[in-house]
């Protein structure tokens, strides 16, 4: 789940790391390099700085008359004692000096960088390729680095952790282009409430092109309501697809849900109006309406659709689609929407999308919530959509 784009963030986040803390060594080399030749010179200014002052000739005249004469002159190999011991001193200056100006240069280069213009382009070209070859849209690549040549910009990095750095900077953006569709409707939440106040049976369709798991995971609502203890209706009105009644009718049987269904070629509408029938009189709180998906240009299924919403008044309308579909996932809400209202999408098949990038563009193309995440076959795979879960899917949380 989302391995590709996980795989492509992490390289790309890791290369640019390692070359910055490369140009960062080269700096303290030819810094130090440089301290080495002006060293010695500095380190007489500072020893000359740093010797007492000459005394005052009264100073002098007076220390002269406390401190008795000496009685005889010292030897002569005292005198050349102290003169290797000054030049030992002053050897120990300068090699200390030398060290102190190392020091700095390692302070300055060791604390923050801030990132030039050049080094954000350089960084941000790769990020680009990367996320364009994980299924991420153009349109949604556009923003993010967008997103995020604003954060660098304003971030200094900490030398010792660039990569640390980076991929927190990276994750902020993630966060914004995710949150750019917005909070979507907690289904579970909103029938509850529905349930609470009388208003029943909440009408959900779910729509979307054949082969997205459309069927699959109106069962998976129905077992997540039934655990939370809300009672459910399956409408089979996909009476379009070969077997897709009897796909229905197992998916029912083995959530224990009833089913209404009718004939292949019957209207859609008609079948949704009896689920609906079915709920008031046997005070089920939510009815779970399957349609037909053939391609979303298709006039005779649009006209289906908006016949099946004007019958059913839905109260929620869900778009299913499929994670490894690529960018055209996105083309096929945005057509739908055109005619239609979504409330909201559900990816599927996201345990087998080896990119994974559809929930980056997902949410910011359409503007429309994702609500679920479709993680597997079995009926528990079902994960409700939080940007954390996308983000931290993809990058590691420092």
């Amino acid at each position: 789940m989302f391995d590709g784009l996980k795989r492509k963030l992490s390289e790309a986040v890791k290369i640019f790391a390692k070359k910055e803390e490369k140009e960062i060594e080269k700096e303290i080399e030819a810094r130090e390099e440089k301290a080495d030749v002006v060293g010695p010179k500095a380190a007489g200014e500072i020893e000359e700085s740093a010797a007492p002052k000459q005394q005052q000739p009264a100073q002098q005249a007076k220390q002269e008359e406390e401190i008795p004469s000496a009685p005889e002159l010292q030897p002569v190999e005292s005198k050349r004692e102290v003169r290797e011991e000054k030049k030992g001193e002053e050897k120990g200056n300068k090699e200390l000096l030398k060290l102190s100006l190392k020091t700095k240069i390692k302070g300055v280069f060791t604390s923050n960088v801030a990132l030039g213009d050049r080094e954000i382009d350089d960084f941000l070209e790769n990020l680009k390729l990367s996320l364009l070859q994980s299924d991420v849209s153009f349109e949604a690549t556009e923003a993010f680095l967008e997103d995020l040549r604003g954060n660098l910009k304003s971030t200094k990095l900490d030398s010792r952790n660039i990569q640390g750095n980076l991929i927190d900077a990276v994750r902020k953006s993630l966060f914004d282009i995710l949150a750019k569709s917005g909070r979507g409707v907690d289904i579970k939440q909103f029938v509850k409430e529905r349930v609470a106040a009388g208003d029943i049976p909440v009408k959900i369709l779910f729509l979307g092109p054949n082969g997205t798991g459309k069927t699959t995971t109106i069962a998976k609502i129905a077992h997540t309501f039934k655990s939370e203890g809300i009672s459910s209706v399956m409408s089979a009105s996909d009476t379009f697809r070969a077997a897709a009644i009897e796909q229905t009718e197992h998916h029912a049987a083995k959530v224990g849900v009833p089913v209404i269904k009718s004939k292949y070629g019957a209207d859609p509408a008609s079948i949704a109006f009896d689920a609906i029938a079915y709920a008031k009189s046997h005070s089920i709180q939510a009815v779970l309406i399957d349609s037909a998906g053939r391609q979303e240009t298709n006039k005779n299924l649009i006209k289906e659709m908006e016949k099946m919403v004007r019958v059913a008044q839905p109260n929620i309308t869900i778009f299913v689609g499929e994670s490894t579909t690529g960018n055209q996932l996105s083309e096929q809400v945005r057509e739908f929407a055109k005619f239609m209202r979504i409330d909201g999408i559900i990816l599927t098949k996201l345990d087998v999308d080896a990119k994974g990038g559809n929930a980056i563009s997902i949410a910011y193309t359409t503007g429309i919530p994702l609500l679920y995440l479709g993680t597997g076959e079995s009926y528990d795979a079902l994960v409700r959509y939080t940007p954390d879960f996308i983000v931290d899917s993809i990058l590691p949380n420092n």
